[in-house]
């Protein structure tokens, strides 16, 4: 037997239409933005008087994981720049800096490792979980 998809099993299935005009379908996509929540909840919520859930989703912790991704893009941006400069040296026919690239490379890897476990704690962090840090010898604790 086929199992029913998702929208099979909703159980609010009527549907209600309202006119409202572009200010207010903005105020109301702002507010269910803020909030964490779909349009439709707030709007049910607010027609019913029945209190709002609380949102599952820590809209600060998601701003930190956007940021740490950004910091992540820039990193591989940067070494991807630095290959390329790597790789017109060689095609013109110049002797390429390898130890310059290998240094490159070395920093490049131990910032990715850095910012990659950050945005690790980042995640866990938005989920609401407590992230496991791991003790090093050389930690003091």
């Amino acid at each position: 037997m086929a199992r029913r998809s998702g929208s099979e099993k909703r159980q609010r299935t009527g549907i209600v239409t309202m006119r409202i005009n572009p200010e207010e379908a903005a105020a109301i996509r702002r507010i269910a933005q803020k909030r964490g929540e779909s349009v439709s909840s707030i709007m049910r919520n607010a027609l019913l008087r029945s209190r709002t859930r609380a949102s599952r989703l820590d809209l600060a912790a998601v701003a930190k994981v956007r940021t740490a991704l950004g910091s992540l893009t820039g990193a591989v941006n940067k070494i991807g720049s630095n290959f390329n400069q790597f790789a017109r040296e060689v095609n013109r026919g110049r002797e390429p800096r390898v130890d310059s690239f290998v240094a490159e490379w070395d920093e490049f890897k131990a910032m990715f490792d850095r910012d990659m476990a950050e945005l690790r704690i980042v995640c866990l962090e938005a989920l609401g979980k407590e992230p496991r840090r791991s003790t090093s010898p050389n930690d003091e604790g």
